[in-house]
Parts: structure tokens; sequence; C-alpha cells
């Protein structure tokens, strides 16, 4: 069975393809504001250089929410597409916070805004989510660190290895029925 992981929910790229048990290619690189531009062309890339193609692909795990605008287009519309092509296709999708909190204590954050003051913020302990995903101002930040002085605290997927997050936390990924379950 062939395995596609990407995330466009940040500003990174990434892309890994497993057959089986065996890792086979990936790609993790900063790819800011071109995630139109870079995904397919990239995704095409690593298939060809595999000899596979997107109908042999069974199972595909990808981060959704919450993502930058671009991110979650690009997304939606590859995986709509290929669900038409091929309805036999398993989706899997997982909260890109906690995809970044990992099963740390950890408060997760995603920038909004280009002035950095503005942010998608989640609260992680040990993978159990404590501080719902919401949107905060740079100043309520300040706040939510003292409620937990001893979580770390995870920016924009800095220093996030995606391809070790996406395999530790596979069993945490949820099956979609239809893409439309994604609530963006």
């Amino acid at each position: 069975m062939l395995y596609l992981y990407f995330s466009l929910s940040s500003s990174f790229l990434f892309l890994a393809l497993w057959e089986n048990d065996s890792y086979l290619v990936g790609i993790q690189k900063k790819n800011t504001r071109f995630h139109s531009e870079n995904f397919l062309s990239n995704l095409c890339q690593i298939l060809e250089k595999n000899n596979h193609s997107l109908k042999e692909v069974s199972e595909i795990y990808f981060t959704s929410t919450p993502s930058g605008q671009t991110g979650i287009r690009v997304s939606l519309a590859f995986l709509s597409t290929l669900q038409v092509l091929n309805p036999k296709v398993k989706l899997y999708h997982i909260d890109v916070l906690l995809l970044q909190a990992g099963t740390d204590n950890c408060i997760s954050l995603l920038t909004i805004d280009s002035q950095g003051r503005k942010y998608h913020i989640a609260v992680y302990q040990g993978g159990k989510c404590l501080l719902e995903t919401q949107i905060i101002w740079k100043e309520e930040l300040e706040k939510i660190v003292e409620k937990f002085p001893n979580f770390l605290l995870r920016k924009d997927c800095q220093e996030i290895d995606f391809l070790t997050s996406f395999q530790k936390l596979k069993n945490d990924f949820d099956l979609l029925k239809k893409i439309e379950e994604i609530n963006y």
C-alpha cells in the first residue's frame, strides 16, 4: 500500500511517501506564500522519482485546520479532486496545532497576520487538548503562558520534524468520510 503524508498548514511544505512500512522519500522546506505554486510540482516529482502515480495512493494523512487560507484551499481542492478520481482513497486529518505539540505539554501557536500580532492557539498536555483552538491577540498570549508555566511554547512549526511527528501521531489522525467534514 502506498501512503502520502502532506502539510500545507504552515509556512512549510511537507510531503512524504511511504510504501507499506518503508519510507520512500520526503520533502520539508520553507515555502512561505508558495503552496499553490509548489505543492503539485513537488508531489509529481516524488511520485515520478519512485515510479508511482496518484492512482496507487491508498491513504492520505494531512494537516487541516487551523491554516493559512492558501494552504487550506490548495489542500481541499487537491483532496476533493482526488476523491472524485479515486473514491477508494482514505483521507485522514489532524489539527496542525496538535501535530506541532505532539505528546509534549505545549502551548501551540500559528501566526495569523504578517505583523505577528494575532495567533491561532491551543494548549495540549500529553496529546490531550486543555485549551481548545481559538484566535488571540499577542497581548493575551502572556496570560496564557502564565497559566501554563511549565509548558513548551511552539510557534509556526519552527524546528518541527514533520515526518517524525506524522509517524508519532499517526493513530491520532481522524478518518474522513467526505472532505466536506473539514470545518474551515
